[in-house]
């Protein structure tokens, strides 16, 4: 039998409905999933997710791509990325934002405000907008996993970066960390957070990476 084959292509805005349900599904044991909102309505959660993915679409150095199965034309994998950019110094404070989202109901708030304050700061000690790719999201279809398809959405941007001496920065769960490394990343900080009240992990941690440029590869 012929394996499937797939290829990487600039998501539309048509596509993010697709790319929240592939999120959900691909972290559906992620720790964040299953204690920020352990008893808010699915579909009210969904439709959170799906407006700030469309109005992330449009935002300044982000870019979403996908890979499709040539043979159905189902997307079974996705990434998003911010680009080198200008911020705009006139945007609402963040950590002030994430303190002001009103959360649905079934949310655990305190637990959210942590979890998104510090992965802010995380990205803000070591990021540099105008100079620095962040890779923000890879998910892939859970019966399409292991197929390479976290290298095909990472190789073109990584390339991109290395042709301009760019460095790149990650966030990385405990299950993407090994392709993260195998694709030129280290380790520099970590985030821990203690889910041990909502019956999770005491330190469940997420490592902060940064991806120097390469040449000649």
């Amino acid at each position: 039998m012929t394996p499937p084959k797939f290829k990487i292509v600039p998501c539309e805005l048509s596509d993010m409905s697709a790319c929240v349900d592939i999120f959900d599904g691909a972290f559906a044991d992620d720790p964040a999933m299953l204690y920020l909102h352990p008893d808010s309505d699915p579909h009210v959660l969904k439709e959170i997710s799906l407006k700030n993915y469309e109005k992330s679409f449009a935002a300044p150095g982000t870019k979403y791509f996908k890979a499709v199965q040539e043979e159905t034309g189902e997307l079974v994998a996705f990434s998003k990325w911010e680009y080198p950019h200008s911020t705009d110094p006139n945007a609402e404070d963040p950590e002030a934002a994430i303190r002001n989202q009103p959360q649905p109901s079934g949310s655990n708030n305190a637990l959210i405000i942590e979890f998104l304050t510090k992965f802010l700061r995380g990205r803000k000690k070591w990021i540099v907008p105008e100079t620095h790719y962040y890779m923000s999201i890879l998910a892939v279809r859970p019966k399409h996993q292991r197929k390479g398809l976290g290298t095909m959405l990472l190789a073109p941007v990584l390339k991109l970066a290395d042709e301009e001496n760019a460095k790149a920065f990650v966030q990385a769960s405990a299950q993407g960390q090994g392709l993260y490394l195998k694709h030129g990343w280290a380790e520099v900080d970590e985030i821990l957070m203690d889910f041990s009240p909502y019956g999770g992990a005491k330190q469940a941690k997420t490592a902060l990476m940064i991806r120097e440029p390469r040449s000649g590869d």
